[in-house]
C-alpha cells in the first residue's frame, strides 16, 4: 500500500511516545502535526488526483497539533465510520494519547486492528507493538511477529527494525541473526537512524553479518549524523581507539561532547574523564569537575567567563539510546 501524505510526516510519532520525556511530547506532536498540515494545504492546492490527501482528516490534524486528543477522537469517529482506513489509523493515534475517559488504550487496539486488516502498514506496526507490550490486551509475540511482517513487506521501516529485533531474540520468531541483520540493512539503506546504529552494532560484533569495523564505523556514524544519541557515543569511542577508522582524538571529543549535550550520561563522565586526563586536549579540572557534576544531574554553579559555545545548563535525563539490540518499542504514526 502506498505512503500517504500524513503517514509520510507522522509514521515515527509512536516510535517517539515510548522514549521521550512527558514533557517533550505535546512539543512533538505540534510540530509533526503542524508539518504534516502545512504539506497537506501545499499539496491539496496543487493536487486534484484521486489519491489526494482526504481533507475531511485536518481538523482532526488540528485538533491532534492542539493537543486536543478528544477532540481528536471526536473528529475522526464519523469519517473512520465511512470507511477511511487513514481515518482508523489516525484515530488509533489519538485513542492511545487521548484520556481514559475518551476510549483509551483498549480502543486504540480495537480501530488498529480495523485499519491493519485492510491493509494499513502503520497500524499494522502499531497493532504488533501493543501486541508486544500488552496493551489494550493480551500479550501475544507470534501475532506481533505477523503483523511487523505485514507492515515490513509493505516497506515500513519501524515495521522491518522491529521484527528484525524479534529475529535476534527469538521472540515470536525463530531466532535468526542473519535475517536480523538482513531487514536492518533494509531500513538502514533507506536512512532509519535507529536501524543504522543497529546495524553498526552488529558489523562491529561480527553478529549475523561478517565482522567489520569500517562497515560498523560507515553505519554508526550514518546514525550519529542524523542525532542518534547512543550512535554518537559509539562513534567517539570508535575515533578514540581507532576502531574502522582512524585514530582522532579532536573528532572523539566532538562526539563525545554531541552525545553528551543530548543527555548521555555515559557520555557525560567519557567527556570529563578526557578533560580531566588531558587526553588529546589540554586538561581541564573544571570542566571535567562541570561535566561529572552534570552526569550526576547537579546543576554547578556557572564560572566566570565560560569559553562560548559551550552549555552550562543541567543535564537532560540520560538518554534511552542503546545501540544493543533492544525491545522492539518503534511505532508508527
Amino acid at each position: 500500500m502506498p505512503m500517504t501524505s500524513c503517514e509520510f510526516f507522522v509514521r515515527d510519532l509512536r516510535a517517539r511516545l515510548a522514549i521521550v520525556p512527558a514533557a517533550v511530547l505535546r512539543s512533538l506532536i505540534a510540530a509533526l502535526f503542524a508539518l504534516a498540515s502545512a504539506f497537506v494545504a501545499a499539496q491539496t492546492a496543487t493536487r486534484n488526483a484521486p489519491e489526494a490527501f482526504d481533507g475531511r482528516l485536518l481538523p482532526a490534524i488540528g485538533a491532534l497539533e492542539r493537543g486536543d486528543f478528544t477532540q481528536a477522537v471526536e473528529s475522526l469517529k464519523p469519517v473512520a465510520a465511512l470507511g477511511s482506513v487513514e481515518a482508523r489509523y489516525l484515530l488509533g493515534i489519538a485513542y492511545e494519547l487521548a484520556p481514559d475517559s475518551a476510549g483509551g488504550v483498549k480502543a486504540a487496539r480495537a480501530v488498529y486492528l480495523e485499519a491493519a486488516r485492510a491493509g494499513h502498514p502503520g497500524a499494522q506496526n502499531n497493532l504488533g507493538a501493543m501486541l508486544i507490550d500488552g496493551r489494550g490486551g493480551d500479550r501475544d509475540e507470534i501475532e506481533a511477529a505477523r503483523w511487523y511482517a505485514q507492515a515490513a513487506a509493505q516497506g515500513s521501516l519501524e515495521g522491518q527494525y522491529n521484527l528484525a529485533l524479534l529475529h535476534g531474540r527469538g521472540r515470536g520468531v525463530a531466532r535468526d541473526d542473519a535475517e536480523m541483520a538482513r531487514l536492518l540493512t533494509l531500513a538502514a539503506e533507506q536512512g532509519y537512524a535507529r536501524a543504522q546504529a543497529q546495524l553498526g552494532r552488529l558489523y562491529l560484533d561480527g553478529v549475523g553479518v561478517r565482522e567489520s569495523p569500517p562497515l560498523a564505523k560507515k553505519w554508526i556514524e550514518a546514525a550519529a549524523r542524523q542525532g542518534h544519541v547512543g550512535a554518537q557515543h559509539i562513534l567517539g569511542t570508535l575515533y578514540q581507539k581507532g576502531i574502522g577508522t582512524a585514530r582522532d582524538f579532536d573528532a572523539a571529543l566532538a562526539w563525545f561532547t554531541r552525545s553528551a549535550q543530548s543527555g548521555n550520561r555515559a557520555a557525560m563522565e567519557e567527556v570529563a574523564r578526557i578533560h580531566e586526563l588531558g587526553l588529546g586536549t589540554p586538561a581541564d579540572p573544571v570542566l571535567a569537575a562541570e561535566w561529572r557534576a552534570k552526569a550526576a544531574g547537579i546543576q554547578p554553579a556557572r564560572r566566570a567567563a565560560a569559553p562560548a559555545g559551550r552549555a552550562d545548563d543541567a543535564s537532560r535525563p540520560e538518554a534511552q539510546d542503546s545501540t544493543k539490540p533492544q525491545e522492539p518499542i518503534e511505532r508508527t504514526p
